[in-house]
């Protein structure tokens, strides 16, 4: 049985649960899936186990550790670093137990993109925080790492099996034609709506779009991850006089955004540059490319690392630069090109069967 813990993410996450758990499902293997979520649902079946805890992460760890006692496990995988010790209890307990730590996002890029402390206490508190790390992966046996940038860091000092996997879309949700996309200047953003992520210099973009084309609207579609941020948003809206043309909504079923985004013409990504948009790679880009959807993102290393030619680029932090290339994506809207490369890079490169055999192989003694 392959055990697979997360203290953080929705249990019915794309990466954890729609890409790898149904992965190993439809290989046959028995899963014991435990989640910590306020989400209330339950995914099992006849070969996931799925235990939902909504409590304190201390006491998590500590249920999680008596559920897993309980199963004969030959694999844990673990998706956020305060598991760690989880794995270091089970590697004590029984030495044989192959442990996995998932790394979906590098620390040290979340560490400083989010403090408030000052430059000193901020890096005094990464040292020791990567000291702690540092100590908890002796008990790990294999790596996964989320990105290329993230490749390049701290974790290929470890003598560790090493393993890169992005998350790329399963195939299924690849766009077979854009014979009937949308040819009207809508506009859509999906993920965590954050100042991190220029949503506030997306939303004054929109400003200057719609001088040029008034028919233009924006679909916002996430979750807030501050309120007084959120409150900051909407009324950026009301200033601006844009509630006609400007739809926040709240986060639906990962299932269910495909939906969505095949009902606009462009995808935009407006992050600004910081530690964390300069080191991780936006999951959006490779839906947005699947969806045939025409792209418009800030000039970052992680974006530009897979495209180039068949993007409209903006530079980070200015929404007038954000404004011109979202007026380019809409006069660009009856030229097919882009869409049709971007799919074929999702056919062929950028989606999960790709890489599906390498994730599976984590699992093999």
């Amino acid at each position: 049985m392959i055990c697979i813990t997360s203290s953080s993410h929705f249990p019915d996450d794309e990466r954890i649960y729609h890409r790898q758990i149904k992965s190993l499902v439809k290989n046959k293997k028995k899963i014991l899936y435990i989640t910590r979520s306020q989400k209330n649902i339950d995914l099992s079946n006849d070969l996931l186990n799925h235990i939902n805890l909504d409590i304190a992460l201390s006491s998590f760890l500590e249920s999680a550790l008596s559920i897993i006692k309980k199963n004969n496990i030959s694999h844990l995988q673990v998706h956020e670093t305060n598991l760690l010790p989880l794995i270091k209890s089970i590697k004590r307990l029984e030495p044989s137990v192959v442990t996995i730590y998932d790394v979906h996002e590098d620390m040290k890029s979340l560490y400083r993109t989010f403090t408030t402390r000052n430059i000193f206490i901020s890096e005094v508190a990464i040292y020791f925080r990567n000291k702690k790390e540092e100590y908890y992966l002796k008990y790990v046996d294999k790596i996964i790492l989320a990105n290329s940038t993230i490749k390049k860091s701290s974790y290929k000092n470890f003598k560790k099996e090493m393993y890169f996997l992005e998350n790329f879309p399963q195939k299924k949700y690849i766009r077979s034609s854009i014979k009937n996309k949308v040819r009207g200047p809508l506009i859509v953003y999906h993920g965590h709506l954050a100042p991190e992520r220029g949503i506030s210099d997306l939303v004054e973009a929109m400003v200057e779009v719609l001088k040029a084309e008034p028919l233009a609207t924006l679909t916002l579609l996430g979750t807030f991850r501050i309120e007084s941020f959120k409150k900051e948003v909407i009324a950026l809206i009301k200033k601006h006089k844009l509630e006609d043309c400007i739809n926040v909504r709240a986060q639906i079923p990962y299932e269910e955004v495909w939906g969505v985004l095949r009902k606009h013409a462009i995808g935009v990504i407006p992050f600004r540059s910081n530690p964390l948009t300069e080191n991780n790679t936006p999951t959006k880009l490779f839906e947005m490319m699947a969806s045939g959807l025409e792209i418009v993102a800030t000039d970052l290393h992680p974006i530009r690392y897979f495209l180039n030619k068949t993007i409209f680029w903006a530079t980070p932090n200015q929404s007038s630069s954000l404004a011109e290339s979202l007026i380019q994506a809409i006069k660009n809207l009856e030229d097919d090109s882009n869409l049709n490369e971007n799919l074929e890079l999702v056919n062929q490169r950028y989606n999960w069967e790709k890489i599906e055999l390498k994730y599976l192989s984590t699992f093999q003694q």
